[in-house]
């Protein structure tokens, strides 16, 4: 394992994100439509949601890494995002679905990205309580 992640930030980032986006993806999955035409309009605010949750997610592990706070944000909501995946998945193929990857990578890099934002937001409120603390 690198020397660069922490463990500790990585566990935090993906329990804060978890606590946030479950929530919210089971909401989507209830409000949205199969084929998109009778969708609500709530559904936005889920999304929204979940990419608040990423960027708390990334920015808590990104304020308690004390080395490459980047990598561990995108580290920490790139785990949570794998776990509701998971189970998603498994849901989708149960239920008779199928799972679409390029729509799972192209998520899983948007995870990442919104993670690496947080964890330099993170980041930067950590070196500033230190400067003025």
């Amino acid at each position: 394992m690198s020397k660069s992640l922490f463990p500790a930030a990585i566990r935090a980032g993906t329990a804060i994100c978890l606590v946030v986006s479950v929530p919210a993806a089971v909401a989507q999955a209830v409000l949205a439509d199969g084929d998109g035409s009778e969708q609500s309009n709530w559904v936005y605010l889920t999304l929204l949601a979940i990419i608040a949750a990423y960027l708390v997610g990334g920015a808590v592990a990104g304020r308690i890494a004390t080395d490459a706070p980047m990598i561990n944000g995108a580290a920490a909501t790139v785990t949570a995002f794998a776990v509701v995946q998971l189970v998603a998945g498994v849901l989708r193929i149960a239920g008779g679905s199928g799972i679409n990857p390029l729509a799972l990578v192209f998520n899983v890099l948007l995870a990442a990205s919104i993670g690496t934002v947080g964890a330099g937001i993170g980041a930067y409120l950590s070196n500033r309580a230190k400067v003025n603390g």
